[in-house]
């Protein structure tokens, strides 16, 4: 079969737009003219990125990976940034997702502009970062253990283990709990009937007003919070009481030596076991005391002879010191 003209040059052209699209294709990013700087960071996982994805410095591409490999357990990744890029020490290399579908880039922060730059073949610090296999292999994870979680605890439910299980299963508890409910419904309905909140309301207005007064210092204990003069001496007051009873504890004074002699402390007890027993004897009408205090008829006796020794005196009074012995015979006889 001949091929004539046509033919050939649209055979041609498709060739040509072929070979084109190759060379595309494999130089597309090569730049004969500019000059870049090569750099590598380590990681321990690189899920996600790949050779010829691009290298970002806050959000703008200014590199690309050239290499992805394994060096003594870690992957390495080569790259290469154009000339004018400036990496520091602390420049931190992160792999990063362009969204949650996929795809990843290298990611670079700029660093602390007073950092030194790193010349080109130098190792740029890492951090990894979860990526989106990660979380989802960990999310899976959380959710099996929470499922197994939940499991147990149902099953402790279904068995009556716990409060809620024997809520759920023990009708007894479930009686009690409906008649608990039912008397905190009535008590509430009841405190409504009689206006607690109302009393309540009265409640805090009289502490309000009792608080208003202690502010403005009126009352014992106003004036005890705003007079200086007054916490002043019961301060001092209470210094000498803590005197005082740092004195009884040392034994000193009376009341000290009542408390830690036992000599003295036995003579005050014997004392009051006397004027115990003394005052029983009284009580029971024993002795001259006991009669008058116990006895009506002595007690009128007394109260006539003390009646006839005064008009006695006033009869001594009245008359001379002659009948003076007369007048008291008289009286008492």
């Amino acid at each position: 079969m001949k091929i004539n003209t046509e033919q050939k040059v649209g055979l041609f052209f498709i060739v040509a737009l072929i070979v084109l699209a190759v060379m595309i294709e494999l130089v597309e990013d090569w730049q004969p003219f500019a000059t870049q700087k090569h750099y590598h960071t380590y990681f321990t996982s690189a899920v996600g990125l790949k050779v010829g994805d691009p290298v970002r410095m806050a959000g703008v591409e200014v590199g690309k990976i050239e290499q992805i490999t394994i060096d003594d357990l870690r992957v390495r990744v080569n790259f290469k940034v154009s000339e004018d890029i400036q990496i520091r020490e602390d420049s931190v290399a992160m792999v990063r997702q362009l969204n949650l579908l996929g795809g990843s880039f290298l990611g670079l922060d700029f660093g602390d502009p007073t950092s030194a730059v790193l010349s080109s073949g130098s190792e740029v610090r890492s951090a990894q970062r979860t990526n989106i296999d990660e979380l989802v292999t960990s999310l899976d994870k959380n959710q099996r253990q929470l499922f197994e979680k939940m499991d147990n605890i149902v099953d402790k439910i279904n068995n009556g283990d716990g409060l809620i299980g024997r809520l759920v299963n023990d009708d007894a508890m479930y009686d009690d709990l409906k008649a608990t409910a039912t008397s905190l419904r009535k008590l509430v309905a009841g405190l409504e009937k009689h206006d607690i909140g109302a009393d309540l309301g009265q409640t805090m207005a009289n502490l309000n007003d009792i608080s208003t007064r202690l502010r403005k210092g009126e009352g014992t204990l106003g004036r005890l919070l705003t007079d200086e003069e007054l916490y002043e001496d019961t301060r001092s007051a209470l210094a000498d009481l803590s005197e005082i009873a740092k004195k009884a504890r040392n034994g000193e004074g009376a009341l000290g030596k009542l408390l830690t002699e036992d000599a003295l402390y036995d003579d005050f007890r014997e004392a009051m076991a006397n004027i115990r027993s003394i005052t029983d004897k009284i009580n029971n009408g024993e002795g001259t005391v006991g009669k008058l205090v116990n006895d009506a008829d002595l007690y009128h006796d007394a109260k006539t002879t003390l009646n006839k020794l005064e008009k006695a005196a006033d009869g001594i009074n009245d008359s001379g010191a002659i009948s003076a012995l007369g007048t008291v015979s008289g009286a008492l006889f």
